[in-house]
């Protein structure tokens, strides 16, 4: 079960984003109040609206209600931000993955919230991604991935919440055999994918991936 989640972060292209949504067919997209303003520029209904609606335009209230959205109205002051009930929405709806646009830019704060909220996701057994019309971001726990793309692609990696270990790095320009990370550090910054797909490999760990597309 796929699940889009559309945040009030920063979109930069609406058309790349839109074809990125329709591309991956999710069974149901959520908007969390301001995200609803970008799903409306791309001319997407959502399935769901959530959060204290003071961030979408008002007028798009009563346009969504005649598409016979589902609302859920939150008071303003909330111990969880709109991206955590959302999640706890789409787990509800049995989602095995979840993406988020509109996750970056804007407040620094919210963006790094945003990301470190993936460990969260991951740890409820969702899979989670970050997507824009240049990136995407993702998790590998204790696993394997072919990660595809396009040559010259970037690839940076990050060890996330301690050092990750077992680090293997296949088919990049500079290649990794069983290597440490350590947490938080620069060492996997900028990496060229070689081919139109590349393989990390993590033993011990999660280490978070963003992938920058060739464009």
């Amino acid at each position: 079960m796929k699940v889009c989640i559309a945040l009030n972060g920063i979109v930069n292209d609406y058309n790349k984003t839109k074809e990125i949504i329709e591309k991956e067919n999710y069974d149901y997209i959520i908007g969390a109040d301001g995200g609803c303003n970008h799903l409306n520029a791309m001319g997407i209904v959502p399935n769901y609206i959530i959060g204290d609606l003071d961030s979408i335009n008002k007028s798009l209230i009563e346009y969504y209600e005649s598409k016979n959205v589902t609302f859920k109205k939150f008071p303003t002051h909330k111990d969880q931000t709109d991206s955590e009930i959302c999640v706890h929405l789409a787990k509800t709806l049995n989602a095995t993955k979840i993406d988020f646009i509109g996750a970056l830019g804007g407040r620094i704060d919210h963006a790094l919230a945003n990301i470190g909220f993936m460990y969260h996701v991951f740890e409820m057994g969702i899979e989670p991604r970050i997507l824009t019309s240049e990136e995407e971001i993702f998790i590998i726990h204790n696993d394997t991935k072919i990660i595809k793309g396009k040559k010259g692609d970037t690839i940076s990696i990050l060890a996330l919440k301690k050092d990750v270990l077992g680090v293997t790095l296949k088919k990049l320009e500079y290649p990794l055999n069983n290597a440490r990370v350590s947490y938080l550090s620069p060492l996997g910054i900028s990496n060229v994918m070689l081919e139109d797909e590349c393989e990390i490999t993590v033993e011990d760990g999660y280490l978070l991936v963003i992938r920058n597309l060739n464009i």
